[in-house]
């Protein structure tokens, strides 16, 4: 393990750091002049430690896939720790609830230990919102930097320092793009997305402030809001209309808008997980649409399709922002909700858990399978994309999810000893800190429900909000001892 290089390159996350903090810094001084060195410190501890790590650590030697790791925990848990320090400067909370907070923040998960966060100070709901916006850019980045070893994503980097898109559905031919380039292309447009749905939220009636607060929100999928009652307090069409928009395109492959943006319209039929992703969330959003339409509570179609199309695609994409308090729905809308906590967004976007792709490959892989048994001398390759993909893939996609589920009923099991939650409320919670859902059933259907846990509950929700924003396979492999063997 070459922890020079490691080191070195912490700098840049440093940097990066303490400028991001300047922002929130230059809020406060307009609205609390007080609150401006809650800012200001963790900003020059930032500055001090990269200076210090460049004097030291030269970065000599080469930053391999293991280096890569190991740098984007330490990234990640570096981050967590100077953000939450805001936090608990400005808020007056525990250190604890603070890194909580931050941890939430980061991993995009949207759950929260404030019960009234209209009683935050302007600039602090700003934080809140810009650190899960971070989060949000970082996993993106993470997917041109680190493969995530799935079998189907991947990309590919070559000695040459470049970049070949490899991504079922992100075809360039035989163009090869470098990493700055596209760095360059994914920024501008994440930062455009951010202004073009923050000028929406103003023309729907939102204050500067609330927008931009928000949009950071939605484009994350993340799920916080300035307003306890979340989306419900707007009460806009407009807005909601919007929202339904702006979460659908952020539950899609950046990657593939990047394409979209450079004009490259050719083959997008053959888009098998964004057609996929638009097919399963049209006929969740309907069907919910459907059994809401046949409540007492819903007067019009419109009405019902609003709110079946806002819930279910904050479910699929994990933003896991409500709209109303859905566990009043009937049974069906309800199961229709639970249902898409399983589906997840396309792969390349913020969202966690479960990704389209993945889903893809399995139905194609069952639906070869059949053929194979209906043809048994045949030779059916799988392919998505018209390409082929080996029978590895499916069993690694496969055991992945039942580790996924195996992790969430121990953590559930440790979490209802922790705290006096039932079984099945715990469950949910884990599995919303471990896939960042934002929301569940159950009692974690209140994202303030961290609020009312020990400290050690707080902790182990924590850890899980990591490992589930790292990808769980990354901590796996953290915990190899080969791994760290030269």
């Amino acid at each position: 393990m070459n922890w020079h290089i490691i080191f070195h390159r912490m700098q840049w996350i440093l940097t990066g750091i303490s400028i991001v903090l300047l922002f929130p810094a230059t809020y406060s001084l307009f609205e609390d002049a007080k609150s401006t060195p809650a800012y200001l410190i963790p900003s020059a501890i930032c500055i001090i430690f990269g200076i210090t790590l460049k004097r030291f650590y030269p970065g000599v030697g080469n930053f391999r896939l293991r280096e890569g790791f190991v740098f984007l925990v330490l990234s990640y848990l570096f981050t967590i720790f100077i953000c939450a320090i805001p936090i608990r400067l400005i808020a007056g909370i525990s250190f604890y609830e603070a890194l909580f907070e931050s941890t939430s923040g980061l991993t995009t998960s949207g759950v929260t230990i404030f019960e009234d966060v209209e009683s935050l100070a302007p600039h602090l709901q700003f934080w809140r919102a810009f650190i899960q916006s971070i989060g949000g850019l970082a996993i993106i980045l993470l997917f041109l930097y680190i493969p995530p070893i799935m079998g189907v994503s991947g990309l590919q980097l070559s000695r040459q320092e470049n970049l070949r898109i490899q991504f079922p559905g992100i075809q360039f031919g035989k163009k090869t793009w470098g990493i700055p380039q596209i760095i360059l292309k994914v920024l501008f447009l994440y930062i455009s997305l951010h202004v073009l749905s923050s000028i929406w939220m103003v023309l729907g009636g939102l204050g500067l402030h609330d927008a931009i607060c928000h949009s950071f929100g939605i484009w994350a999928t993340a799920g916080f809001s300035n307003y306890n009652d979340g989306w419900a307090a707007f009460g806009t069409p407009f807005l909601e209309w919007g929202a339904i928009f702006f979460m659908t395109t952020a539950g899609t492959n950046t990657l593939f808008l990047v394409r979209l943006h450079c004009q490259s319209w050719r083959n997008i039929h053959n888009e098998s997980e964004w057609l996929s992703y638009l097919f399963v969330v049209s006929l969740l959003s309907l069907s919910c649409a459907m059994f809401l339409n046949y409540s007492e509570n819903f007067l019009n179609f419109e009405e019902s399709l609003r709110e079946g199309l806002f819930q279910t695609i904050s479910m699929v994409t994990n933003t896991g922002i409500q709209f109303r308090y859905y566990l009043n729905w009937p049974v069906g809308a309800q199961a229709i909700l639970f249902l898409a906590l399983f589906v997840g967004a396309c792969t390349g976007s913020s969202a966690s858990g479960m990704r389209m792709q993945q889903l893809v490959v399995m139905w194609r892989y069952l639906y070869s399978l059949s053929r194979r048994a209906l043809q048994p001398m045949a030779i059916i390759p799988m392919k998505i994309n018209d390409k082929a993909v080996g029978d590895d893939v499916f069993q690694v996609i496969l055991g992945l999810f039942g580790v996924h589920l195996l992790v969430s009923l121990l953590g559930g099991f440790l979490l209802t000893i922790l705290s006096d939650l039932d079984i099945f409320s715990s469950w949910q919670m884990v599995l919303v800190c471990l896939w960042n859902l934002g929301t569940g059933f159950g009692l974690s259907q209140n994202p303030a429900l961290a609020a009312t846990l020990p400290d050690l509950a707080k902790v182990l929700l924590m850890f899980f909000m990591l490992i589930g924003r790292l990808e769980l396979f990354i901590f796996l492999l953290l915990c190899m001892p080969s791994f760290w063997k030269n």
